[in-house]
């Protein structure tokens, strides 16, 4: 792609219509979109995007469609009337348009399956964890790398990722951001830390002195400041058990690891044993009162798609992001990070449409023109979030400042994946009352992931 006065940047917001505020069974560690099929005439944009002519791939592709099976429309919707910009340079630009082809989050590798079988297959299909390595493995998707210029800026920036998700020596994954919307976050009330004479959690990661013990810490003192009071709610054991440096499973490129073993990882855990044991977790699944509703919490942890909300529940408070506490004595911050990009289906010929839907996608999420654009979409669609807040979870996406947190477990195979798979029971399971301790949990099932690793490494 043909690019002017475009400069290296970190890697910005998913599009508003790609990625929604509800779970995805099939994704272990992150929540995903909610299914929306239902469509909206679309009526024109809020805010206009516009392509600078020597920025425009050299490729016709006008008239031609690319076909998209997911559970959620790429298109406008009555839940997302918005085009993203992604989409509208490929319209109006391009002059190209997206097919939709629906199913849901429980059906869709299935659905996907047949469709290959059929002879009728989509062109891409959204990456999750599992498909690194099981669903490439299963050769339902094409490698990439004859789409992809890694040597342009533009990629080139990404590659390193990419790499880490190399299968047989090719590239299956083109990385075109991070979510903006899966950002796993620690949110908690600064109003309420002022008024209990707390110190402020942003404040001592600023000052270098967030770690797990200031953590475990200020949510004991606040839960013996008050009655009926709890530290922590939500979804966020998992994200606190990255920042032991470790996962449960990892791979150098050629072989997985069973790493369950690892005392920095059991580190973390005793930490959470710890947590619950002084009663501080509030169980239960909260909607937007989530400081108080059955007994006040201090820290509420859940994906960024339910900031918003939050915030909108509590206007006359101050509800501040802060990273998850490091190990004591680290000096890196890791931060459990969504992939997105789109995988290209097996038996798809569409090679042009897919590469330029490709160019076009990662090109807005490089190109300081577009993602400020993508922040002022959000910000118009997102009342609740203010341009601070904002800036402060885009810097998420810089390498340089926090590392990528990735269990290569969550995509080993259906057993190992999802909501209900090994790897998100293993790091829930203490918070989740499903074992005692993490040494019965991890005598549980360290020989079910050996197993599972075992198909690949022999």
């Amino acid at each position: 792609m043909k690019k002017t006065k475009i400069i290296a940047g970190i890697l910005a917001a998913a599009s508003l219509s790609t990625f929604a505020a509800c779970g995805d069974s099939d994704t272990a560690d992150v929540t995903t979109a909610s299914e929306t099929t239902s469509k909206t005439e679309w009526t024109g944009d809020n805010i206009e995007v516009t392509v600078a002519e020597d920025s425009k791939d050299e490729v016709d592709i006008s008239g031609k469609t690319l076909k998209w099976m997911g559970f959620y429309d790429l298109n406008p919707t009555n839940d997302s009337p918005e085009r993203s910009t992604e989409v509208a340079i490929f319209e109006d630009t391009y002059g190209a348009k997206i097919e939709y082809i629906a199913t849901t989050s429980s059906d869709q590798y299935d659905a996907l399956a047949n469709a290959i079988i059929g002879g009728t297959p989509p062109d891409i299909f959204i990456y999750s964890d599992r498909n690194f390595p099981y669903d490439i493995s299963q050769d339902r998707f094409q490698s990439i790398d004859e789409l992809v210029d890694w040597e342009d800026p533009m990629w080139a920036d990404v590659k390193e990722t990419a790499d880490m998700l190399q299968w047989n020596g090719q590239h299956y994954i083109a990385p075109l951001c991070y979510s903006f919307n899966d950002f796993q976050l620690l949110m908690y009330n600064k109003t309420t830390v002022e008024e209990e004479a707390l110190d402020d959690p942003y404040e001592l990661w600023q000052e270098g002195k967030w770690d797990w013990n200031a953590f475990t810490d200020i949510m004991k003192t606040y839960k013996e400041q008050g009655n009926d009071r709890f530290g922590i709610c939500g979804y966020w054991a998992n994200a606190f058990a990255y920042t032991s440096g470790d996962t449960i499973v990892t791979y150098d490129g050629k072989t997985f690891k069973n790493n369950i073993y690892s005392a920095s990882l059991e580190s973390a855990m005793h930490v959470l044993e710890d947590i619950w044991a002084n009663t501080l977790v509030k169980r239960g699944w909260f909607e937007n009162d989530v400081f108080d509703n059955g007994g006040e919490t201090l820290f509420y942890g859940m994906g960024t798609w339910a900031y918003n909300a939050v915030t909108q529940a509590y206007p006359n408070d101050v509800i501040q992001i802060v990273p998850f506490p490091r190990a004591p004595g680290s000096d890196k911050d890791y931060v459990a990070k969504r992939i997105v990009a789109y995988m290209w289906v097996k038996g798809s010929e569409n090679a042009d449409v897919v590469k330029t839907w490709f160019n076009i996608n990662r090109m807005v999420n490089y190109d300081p023109q577009y993602t400020d654009v993508a922040k002022e979409k959000f910000l118009k669609n997102n009342t609740g979030w203010t341009s601070e807040m904002y800036d402060l979870v885009m810097e998420f996406n810089d390498d340089e400042k926090y590392t990528f947190a990735y269990d290569y477990g969550s995509g080993i195979s259906p057993t190992m994946t999802g909501d209900k798979g090994v790897i998100r029971t293993l790091y829930d399971g203490i918070a989740n009352e499903q074992f005692e301790s993490w040494s019965q949990g991890r005598e549980e099932y360290t020989n079910i992931i050996d197993q599972e690793i075992a198909v690949y490494n022999n």
